[in-house]
């Protein structure tokens, strides 16, 4: 429990129900046949029977066999879609995760990346750091028996430069404006020429954090089709070690297979998946997902808020959490949530005005209303990790200290921890998962933003705007400002919750704001569209698992600006950054070789840039709560074994298929 006696209506509720259902003699629910892939009816997955040897899951495969997770997104609209050159391709359902294979991987528990399809890292040919050598692996078998080799890597490349600007895939500009040139030098064997010196080589051409700009296409299925963009290549082959054996037609759910030659997989070196099934499914809402998943109906969540773990472990004492003691999630995501302004927007375009809104935002309130206190606290432009904290977070520490606005004002609140502990304790939190001593901040981070919204009001003066009579802000017409905050409807559910403790945090400073829920489709085009984006709460843009976050910052560029009434979809600087000394220090920094002190110091200068500028109000660590049930399956990573970040959605889920281990249930 996160609070003593205060569990809120929704836990109790759901308590409740579970007794109502554990205490029922039901009968047991029918499996029903999975639709196959490339079928068309409306067949639709039901809840698994539970308990028993022998059992099996209602898409026709054995339990024991099978590991099952939430899906990250719900239900998907087009669940045919394997084309990667499509914007619309399935996405977080096994497919990147399970089917591909890329040159590099990285490895989420240290930040490196390790070959994967490549016999080694990338050899480099110049001093100027712009040619290299990629050897490959020998022996690599596409799903369909066909040999991996150079030839599908080359024909990659040039489907890609000659897809610019008519295939919808966002690693096409990307990998356009990084690679200069390319060349087979025999079937295991290649070079590539970059436009720039590219010191983050293996993490550009393969995996930089959850997955990869540049996807491998098996040449011989695609040089036989004439339109690309309208491909949707629904009968996939695969280089990793899991086949697709079948899908709903209806988006709820996608099954993958090992396949009997996994050795000759692109991850065959790792050893045998422990599972033979993989089966991503949406559950519904978080309510009916608890209910499923104390009935261990299936095995690795996502999202899960505090309030549905806390009644799941309740009832099941085989859910587990990343961290047996508060902090309960995951620290590590190289994700943090934030506020996205469009900085080409009046008022936003004025820097005090996003100031104003940064001091207006509450964080303690929001992590202990929206969170129960599980929550870091990460103001600069990326999570506060391990990896990111030295690098960082330590060096910039007086630098936060001592920074001033144009008024003079000190924005910096170092007890902000401290703070957070005791609203805890005094909330009436258990004392002993209450962090102390050096854990305190590491636990809420080093320090946040004050909550002032005083200073708020002086700030949003020098752009014109007062409280009219009802207490919100007007501009110099005298119309109340009203601030529309984009929020996710049902697929993620803690981003839903932060929203709206971010809206109600703003309207009692005097902003005006309508918290507007849409689905995950109309998410992401309101952040890529001018004319819809005002503010939305959203992932940073700075998601990379190592210390070179210069690679995502590139996309800080003039070159993806649209004028502000624009509907045209822009692909990168979805903050609408307009200022030229920010994309001069990033262009800077990205031909500086990252192994060296400069390259660490100039991307803290980018960093105070940023922060100077308030570009986009960053707020927390993603906190990735994903329970795992122990019914079927152990070995997941936990804080004492972080082998690997928990997430089933990311690329590197293949290291945790390979480490699990069935329970003989």
């Amino acid at each position: 429990m996160y609070r003593k006696n205060s569990l809120t209506a929704w836990v109790v509720a759901l308590v409740v129900i579970m007794s109502m259902i554990l205490s029922a003699c039901a009968p047991t629910v029918a499996p029903t046949p999975a639709a196959t892939q490339g079928t068309s009816g409306n067949a639709e997955a039901t809840s698994a029977p539970s308990g028993g040897t022998g059992e099996m899951t209602d898409v026709g495969t054995p339990r024991s066999e099978t590991l099952i997770v939430q899906t990250f997104d719900g239900k998907v609209d087009v669940p045919d879609n394997f084309n990667p050159l499509s914007s619309s391709y399935v996405l977080w359902r096994g497919f990147r995760e399970l089917a591909w294979g890329y040159m590099w991987e990285m490895d989420t528990a240290t930040g490196q990346s390790y070959p994967e399809l490549a016999t080694d890292l990338p050899k480099v040919l110049d001093d100027q750091h712009t040619q290299f050598q990629i050897p490959l692996k020998q022996g690599i078998y596409w799903s369909d028996g066909v040999e991996f080799t150079a030839d599908d890597v080359i024909y990659t490349l040039d489907t890609y430069f000659a897809g610019k600007g008519k295939l919808t895939y966002w690693g096409i500009p990307a990998i356009d404006g990084y690679v200069k040139s390319y060349k087979k030098i025999d079937n295991y064997s290649l070079e590539i020429d970059t436009n720039a010196p590219a010191y983050d080589f293996a993490t550009m051409m393969g995996v930089y954090t959850w997955g990869s700009n540049f996807n491998i296409l098996p040449k011989h299925i695609y040089e036989k089709v004439d339109d690309l963009s309208a491909f949707k290549n629904p009968n996939p082959v695969s280089l990793g070690a899991y086949v697709l054996k079948s899908f709903d037609p209806n988006g709820q759910w996608h099954l993958w297979e090992r396949r009997e030659d996994w050795q000759r997989s692109s991850t065959g070196w790792m050893g045998e998946p422990a599972a033979k099934y993989v089966l991503y499914k949406n559950f519904g809402d978080e309510q009916t997902r608890t209910l499923a998943f104390i009935k261990n109906q299936y095995d690795v969540d996502t999202f899960m808020s505090p309030d549905g773990i806390a009644a799941a472990k309740k009832q099941n004492d085989l859910i587990k959490t990343f961290s047996a003691t508060m902090p309960y999630h995951d620290m590590g995501d190289a994700c943090s949530y934030g506020i996205i302004m469009n900085n080409q927007k009046a008022p936003l375009d004025n820097s005090n005005v996003r100031w104003a809104l940064a001091l207006s935002t509450d964080m303690q309130n929001i992590g202990f209303n929206a969170m129960n206190g599980e929550f870091r606290a990460s103001a600069l432009p990326m999570p506060d990790t391990q990896i990111t904290h030295p690098a960082y977070f330590a060096p910039l520490e007086q630098w936060l200290k001592d920074l001033k606005l144009s008024d003079g004002y000190q924005p910096w609140n170092p007890n902000f921890a401290a703070d957070m502990v005791k609203k805890m304790s005094d909330a009436g939190t258990d004392p002993s998962m209450l962090p102390t001593g050096d854990n305190v901040t590491k636990s809420y981070g080093m320090g946040y933003w004050k909550y002032d919204p005083a200073e708020a009001e002086k700030l949003m003066a020098t752009a014109g705007y007062t409280k009219g009579a009802d207490g919100f802000y007007a501009g110099p017409d005298g119309k109340t400002w009203e601030v529309e905050l984009v929020i996710p409807s049902d697929w993620n559910k803690v981003m839903q919750r932060v929203g709206f403790s971010i809206a109600d945090s703003w309207n009692k400073a005097g902003f005006k704001t309508n918290a507007r829920q849409v689905d995950n489709g109309e998410f992401g085009k309101v952040q890529n569209t001018n004319s819809l984006l005002t503010t939305m709460v959203n992932w940073s843009s700075s998601c990379v698992f190592n210390t070179n976050y210069v690679q995502n910052w590139r996309s800080f560029s003039a070159d993806y600006l649209k004028p502000v009434d624009s509907n045209e979809e822009i692909s990168g600087n979805n903050m609408r950054v307009t200022d030229e000394k920010i994309f001069k220090l990033i262009s800077d920094a990205a031909a500086m070789d990252m192994s060296k002190p400069e390259f660490l110091q100039a991307g803290q200068e980018i960093v105070k840039e940023m922060i100077s500028q308030m570009f986009y109000i960053d707020m927390m660590n993603i906190p990735t709560t994903i329970p795992t049930n122990d019914t079927y399956w152990t070995n997941f990573p936990k804080a004492d074994n972080a082998y690997s970040v928990p997430y089933t959605w990311w690329s590197s889920f293949k290291k945790i298929l390979v480490t699990i281990k069935p329970t003989g249930k």
